[in-house]
């Protein structure tokens, strides 16, 4: 009879350890103009009680037309952007976060793929007492500066598990919703699954043998000479056409973390 017992609360384990989660997101990337005005991006979110695997700007997720259809948005304020077709590639911008070993690994496709490896960032999050329905779950808020942006995000305690969208993660429950001031990132779910029999695994990045990870530091120093090369660009197009109005570029123009 014990050992019965026993066989049961080892396959229980099993199961559980293995239960896998789903959140299908929409993601608006409006680093330009804000306010979420930009073409949505499907994105999602795969994840157990190891580790968790999240995407967005893959092809196989977007519909064809999307890929060229130019789309223009204005804000509140006058602000306007003009979106030639949505951004995205075969194997999409991707991060994994990998509890036990605490380490995230992620890529974003930026004039080419650029692969980052780094300890899992601690995010300071401020959990208030404001609560909200998404979908059939109750979600309490949190606040926190990150990387160059404040955000507001909506996370489940019923789904007790610390993974969001993108790199946003360190809640006690799965974050369904998130957002930074003026909304120039918008993550909001479609749908959620929990536990899922999708077919989506969590998984490590395959980069190709010529590439490598850069570390976090590393990655800081693309951005900014990413944002150098912009303003030459934009120096030598001032002089060849003195009436144009170039407005400063700032790197949070141009990524999302942008500290």
């Amino acid at each position: 009879m014990k050992k019965i017992f026993l066989i049961n609360f080892i396959l229980l384990s099993i199961f559980c350890f293995s239960q896998k989660g789903f959140v299908r997101y929409g993601y608006f990337h409006a680093l330009s103009i804000g306010d979420a005005k930009a073409p949505e991006s499907e994105s999602y979110l795969v994840f157990n009680k190891q580790s968790s695997y999240y995407v967005t700007a893959k092809e196989s997720l977007e519909k064809a037309a999307d890929r060229s259809e130019q789309k223009t948005f204005t804000n509140e304020e006058g602000g306007g952007a003009i979106y030639n077709g949505t951004k995205m590639s075969e194997e999409g911008d991707q991060v994994v976060n990998h509890l036990s070993k605490k380490t995230m690994w992620s890529n974003l496709l930026y004039k080419k793929q650029v692969y980052v490896k780094e300890t899992t960032p601690t995010i300071n999050w401020k959990i208030g007492k404001e609560t909200k329905k998404i979908g059939k779950f109750t979600c309490k808020i949190a606040t926190a500066n990150f990387r160059g942006r404040n955000y507001t995000a909506w996370f489940t305690p019923e789904i007790p598990l610390p993974y969001g969208p993108w790199k946003l993660q360190g809640l006690p429950g799965l974050i369904l919703e998130a957002y930074d001031t003026g909304k120039f990132v918008y993550w909001n779910a479609k749908s959620i699954e929990y536990p899922s029999n999708t077919k989506e695994e969590t998984k490590y990045l395959d980069i190709p043998i010529k590439e490598k990870f850069l570390t976090y530091t590393e990655f800081k120093k693309f951005q900014k000479d990413q944002l150098n090369r912009l303003i030459e660009k934009n120096r030598i197009a001032k002089q060849s056409y003195p009436e144009i109005q170039l407005e400063g570029v700032k790197i949070s123009d141009m990524f999302v973390e942008c500290e």
